[in-house]
Order: C-alpha cells, then structure tokens, then sequence
C-alpha cells in the first residue's frame, strides 16, 4: 500500500509503481540547493524520531520511498540535476559523511568511475555529504537496475551466499551488453574495496544503468563506497573468487580469467599497476582528510596493499 501510494518522481531508476498497467510518474518536488541544511537537519529528525522541523520537508520525505541503504537519505535538486543528501548520525564513531566524500574522491584520483559527492558543513557544524543520482538526466529517468537484481538475489538477506560475488557479476554485466572495460572496472573496484576495507559491498551498492545514446547497459558510477570506521576487515562482504571473500591476492586472482584478462600473468600486472595508482592517489587526497581519518586509512590502506601485493 505505502509503495502504490509514494510519488514515482524520486523512485530509483525508471521504476515506477501502480495500480494500472501505466501508473502516473510526477516530477520530483525535492527541496533546493539552498533547503540543504533544512533536509539534513529533518533526515537527522527522522532517524531519531523527533517531531517534524520543518512540515513541508517531513511531508516530502514521508510522501516517497526510500532509496535503499540503513542511512537516511532525502534527495535534493541542484542546478545541473539531483543529489543524495547524507547527515552525520548520532550513531556514527567517525565523520561517515566527510569519510565517504573523500573515499570517492580517492578512487575517482585512482581513475576510477565514481560517483561525484560534494561535502558541507552546516548548522552547528553538521556533517552532511550530497551525491550526484546517476539515474536521473536533468527530469529524465534513466534505467538502472541493482548488483542485487543481476544476481538474482536480495540484500539483506542472503537466498545463496554463492551469489554474492564479484566474478559472478562480471558475467552478468557481460550477458546484458556491458562492454569489456567496464568489467575490468568492476575488478578494480574489487581491489580498491579491499585496499580501503570497504566491507558494505553488498549487492545493492553495485549497479547498471541504460544508456540510451549507447542503446546499451553499462557499469554505473561506484557509490556507498565508505572504509569500515572501526576495525581493518579481513574480508569482503561480496566473493573476490569462488568461495573466497578474505582480503589477499590468490582472492583476487583466482577468477581473475572471469573479468576478462586473458591470463593470470596479464592480470597480475593489471593488480600491480592498479595498487600502485591507488598508493599514489592517496598521498594526494591524504592532506584532505581530517587527523584521525588520515590516520585510520594511512594504516588501513598501508596493510590493504600489503596483502595484495606479490611477496
């Protein structure tokens, strides 16, 4: 009843819910650019269950479904298109928003696909972070489709554990057209996940979109990509190879065959490169980031490519 009664406008991708075989998509009313602190401050309402601040934002949140994630998130329309809006929550043990913003940028430094994100601070200094809607072109909707959807599985909950995995989604993104190099990219954001201890890769933070102009699925931009704050992880939330979800390099190349190369030693030196343009792309983020964060990923990193690299 709550998904046939929410707006379509801000529904992901080019879905849209109904009671008919053609149910009505309205525009997106988001708040604007300059609501950004009355959304961030009303999404920080909702998780702590307060009363409304603002009745008009509160009615626009309640009136559309939500995007996915634990985090609440609201989107908010800016001049060159939509953005994800995320506050820092009272739960968090480091600034997650400020955290993400500057992991994003770390891998689009590293040359990968990443979303773009843009980082605030607001009233009392409230930590708030916006990310670009890949799946929206101006008021057009584009189609995407989750990791999830292409495994044929759920988060959260697990139908299989088997399909929880990268290799597995690299054949996927391959049976619906998506060309080569975006299957090596996915491989990339494998490694780049266990250098930083991105252990919340779960198959909702991957995804597809349809690019008309190509008449062809592609590789979204990364998204949701934050370092776990509080402990290096030892293994991935998602398979690096058949079976295998611990941070190492026989992890990673394994199935390495699955994403494309055309032998091991091809895609041992693809690694070799690729954790060398990481390592180089963190010196030049580091200085943005706050002490204790350059701190935790300085370790984190430095042990990411530790176990990753030849011996």
């Amino acid at each position: 009843m709550f998904l046939s009664l929410a707006k379509n406008g801000d529904r992901w991708g080019g879905l849209a819910i109904g009671t008919s075989p053609r149910p009505s998509v309205a525009e997106i009313s988001s708040p604007k650019l300059p609501q950004l602190e009355g959304l961030a401050l009303e999404l920080l309402a909702i998780y702590e269950r307060r009363p409304p601040i603002d009745v008009r934002i509160r009615k626009s949140l309640m009136a559309t479904p939500s995007l996915g994630g634990a985090r609440p998130k609201g989107t908010l329309r800016g001049e060159d298109g939509f953005w994800l809006v995320k506050p820092i929550l009272p739960s968090d043990t480091r600034d997650i928003p400020l955290l993400e913003h500057l992991t994003q940028q770390l891998g689009t430094e590293a040359g990968l696909n990443f979303a773009q994100t843009v980082h605030h601070q607001v009233k009392d200094g409230l930590s708030v972070m916006r990310s670009f809607r890949f799946d929206r072109n101006g008021s057009r909707r584009i189609m995407a489709i989750s990791g999830a959807s292409l495994l044929g599985t759920e988060y959260p909950g697990k139908l299989d554990p088997s399909l929880w995995s990268y290799p597995r989604l690299a054949e996927e993104l391959r049976r619906i057209g998506a060309p080569s190099e975006d299957i090596i990219e996915l491989f990339n954001r494998m490694v780049f996940n266990a250098v930083v201890g991105n252990d919340d890769d779960h198959p909702r933070n991957h995804a597809a979109i349809y690019h008309p102009l190509e008449s062809r699925w592609r590789l979204s931009p990364a998204f949701d990509v934050v370092p776990n704050p509080d402990e290096d992880p030892r293994s991935l939330t998602m398979q690096l190879s058949l079976g295998r979800f611990d941070i190492s390099r026989e992890a990673v190349l394994d199935d390495a065959l699955r994403f494309g190369f055309t032998s091991r030693v091809e895609a041992e030196s693809h690694l070799n490169t690729l954790l060398e343009r990481i390592k180089l792309a963190f010196e030049v983020i580091k200085p943005r980031f706050s002490k204790d964060l350059a701190q935790i990923l300085t370790r984190r990193i430095a042990n990411g490519l530790r176990l990753l690299k030849a011996m």
